[in-house]
């Protein structure tokens, strides 16, 4: 078998630098976002450790923890402008909710 045979596609996400490979933040919208996991010996071992790291996958890559919590803090704060009594349909079209 020929060695492009056996090679898999590297996903987008996945830097590599000096034969090591990192998964990079998909959104960097935090202050201290950390841009980029620890670097591996392999992208499995990248992806495995931001698992391990608990980065959230949104389904087109990876968001690190500092990114998620700067999501929600912002999630938080729009909740808050509408106030406690001012329900957000937006967010239960199509879910039935008890009331």
């Amino acid at each position: 078998m020929s060695e492009e045979s056996n090679h898999e596609e590297v996903p987008t996400y996945i830097v590599e630098k000096n034969n090591q490979y990192s998964v990079e933040c998909q959104i960097q919208r935090a202050q201290n976002c950390h841009k980029k996991g620890e670097f591996c010996d392999s992208y499995q071992e990248a992806r495995e450790w931001v698992e391990e790291e608990c980065w959230i996958f949104s389904g087109e890559g990876w968001i690190c923890v500092t990114c998620t919590e700067y999501i929600v803090m912002n999630l938080a704060k729009t909740r808050k402008r509408k106030g406690p009594d001012r329900r957000d349909d937006d967010l239960e079209v199509g879910i039935d909710t008890v009331r």
